[in-house]
């Protein structure tokens, strides 16, 4: 009897370690395909062909909502008023003038969050012509407040990187002539 248990525990783990390595080769063979080149630029050429039936600030016109599904529609509504909020972060983060910016992201979240409602109750079929009017209106007013805070946030930081360019640029002359006075005062092993 206990011999028969010892071929049995032997057996059992033999099974769980085999299934163990088993699991460890299958993983490292997935990683090392994932990350394999051609399949990084296939996954970046899908993304890219999958996000090219937005224009640049959402959908191009109420027909483009009218094809998706309410799930793209809540989707995409809520990837624009996400954008829409970073940018305005970003901006106050910056230091620039963002005025009633923050005020706008915070009505437009309250406004996604009653239109997310309505488009939770039909999840399937066509999304309804004043839903999806109103999503595109929602997007829109995303990406008008996404590109006011980028701008904003774009001039505050150009001073910054103006400041920047203008001292390096000293430095090098600076150093520069530092440089000469050097070679002019320290004697040059060729001589």
């Amino acid at each position: 009897m206990a011999g028969m248990l010892v071929v049995v525990t032997v057996v059992m783990t033999a099974v769980v370690v085999g299934a163990y390595l088993l699991w460890r080769y299958g993983r490292r063979k997935c990683r090392a395909f994932h990350s394999h080149g051609a399949v990084v630029g296939a996954k970046a050429l899908w993304e890219v062909a999958a996000s090219s039936r937005l224009a640049h600030g959402g959908p191009r016109s109420t027909d483009d909502v009218h094809q998706w599904t309410p799930r793209q529609v809540r989707r995409e509504m809520w990837r624009s008023v996400d954008h829409a909020q970073a940018a305005v972060r970003a901006a106050n983060d910056l230091g620039a003038p963002t005025a009633s910016l923050p005020t706008l992201c915070r009505r437009l979240h309250e406004v996604a969050i009653g239109l997310d409602q309505v488009l939770r109750v039909e999840t399937t079929g066509a999304v309804p012509a004043e839903v999806a009017t109103q999503a595109c209106e929602v997007m829109r007013a995303a990406s008008d407040v996404q590109a006011a805070a980028v701008a904003s946030a774009s001039d505050a930081n150009g001073q910054r990187v103006r400041d920047l360019a203008h001292d390096a640029d000293h430095e090098i002359q600076l150093l520069g002539a530092g440089l000469a006075s050097a070679r002019a005062v320290l004697p040059h092993p060729d001589r």
